[in-house]
């Protein structure tokens, strides 16, 4: 692994300690397939998760990137309040509360960080301001590369 892509890693694994978390992941916009797929991963209970692959408007995800501001759910989701709002890596990683962070370059938004919990307690505002500030510190790590 390279240095960038370990500190990259390192990043998400304090996000995901930081702000409480049972899983975070760094997914990456592919303008090829105008598709979303998830590359780095911390906490992840499937197998299969780093091979998902889902359409930029949906879920949570698709919303931050819509957005370009953060999109996160107010409350725990039941299985299929989970499967309609079109968010696989939900249902694979059994998150009952997520929420989705757009990584904004220079040239425009790059992909998203998903932080979640397997547990019904939702973010708080410091939570999510201090994903804030480690998914710009990504957005660093990311340019460096």
């Amino acid at each position: 692994m390279k240095t960038s892509e370990v500190n990259m890693a390192a990043c998400i694994e304090r996000l995901k300690i930081d702000t409480g978390s049972d899983f975070a992941a760094l997914g990456l916009i592919d303008t090829a397939k105008r598709k979303l797929r998830w590359s780095m991963a911390t906490g992840s209970i499937s197998e299969r998760t780093l091979l998902v692959e889902q359409k930029l408007a949906l879920g949570l995800s698709g919303s931050a990137i819509r957005s370009g501001r953060l999109a996160s759910t107010r409350e725990a989701m039941t299985d299929a309040e989970r499967f309609k709002l079109g968010e696989p890596i939900l249902l694979a990683e059994q998150l009952q509360v997520a929420a989705s962070l757009p990584l904004i370059m220079p040239k425009g938004i790059f992909g998203v960080l998903l932080i979640g919990r397997r547990s019904t307690r939702t973010y708080n505002t410091n939570e999510l301001e201090q994903a804030s500030l480690l998914t710009n510190e990504l957005v660093s790590l990311l340019l460096e590369r």
